[in-house]
């Protein structure tokens, strides 16, 4: 105790003595740093190369489309809807972000908008205000949900038709504004139930044999 009594004095003088040089020591250091230039290190005699700009795209072109449906996602579920669509003549677009589904729905003659639907842009392409149905197909609710308060700030009357897993999942997408929430294991249990029925229906209907 006696002797850091007696050290720490001395040690504050020290850095009292020092300070000065420490501080020139950090501003020549700071110099040389702003001195450097930004970019990748080069050879001698080699100019540093610059990055060029990125270029961003643009927001997408919008659909000439009206009285159309949006169906938002191309996968199981989604392509489904689409084939359905494309037999009952309905005009729509889908809306989708991966390059594979895009390239092979170009192909097959359907209208795509790029990108994900929730961002401003890529939904608004899709012509919110002219369509008459919008279709959720993404697994997504929370996502989802945040299509349909767009959908319904760009059109009031849009007919909006989503999918989901779970009750809160069908509360919290009608909470948003969906007119109709498909719950898949509900309607699961309905086609069983509807197969059920139908084929006791039958049985009842088939004639008993006479008595003889």
């Amino acid at each position: 105790a006696i002797l850091s009594i007696v050290l720490n004095p001395l040690m504050f003088l020290a850095v009292d003595w020092m300070k000065p040089w420490l501080e020139r020591r950090a501003g020549k250091t700071a110099s040389l740093d702003e001195a450097k230039p930004i970019g990748p290190a080069t050879e001698p005699g080699q100019l540093a190369s610059v990055a060029a700009p990125v270029k961003e795209d643009g927001p997408p072109p919008r659909t000439a489309l009206t009285g159309h449906s949006i169906l938002v996602g191309y996968g199981r579920v989604g392509s489904l809807v689409g084939t359905s669509l494309k037999k009952a003549a309905l005009p729509f677009l889908v809306i989708e972000d991966a390059d594979k589904t895009l390239a092979k729905l170009r192909h097959d003659g359907i209208e795509t908008v790029s990108g994900n639907a929730a961002n401003s842009e890529v939904f608004a392409a899709s012509n919110p205000e002219g369509a008459k149905r919008l279709i959720l197909a993404i697994p997504n609710a929370f996502e989802a949900g945040q299509i349909v308060l767009r959908a319904r700030a760009a059109n009031p009357k849009i007919n909006v038709i989503a999918r989901a897993h779970s009750d809160a999942e069908v509360e919290h997408l009608k909470g948003l504004g969906a007119d109709t929430v498909i719950m898949g294991e509900r309607e699961i249990a309905r086609g069983i139930v509807e197969e059920v029925m139908e084929g006791k229906t039958e049985a009842a209907e088939e004639p008993k044999a006479p008595i003889t």
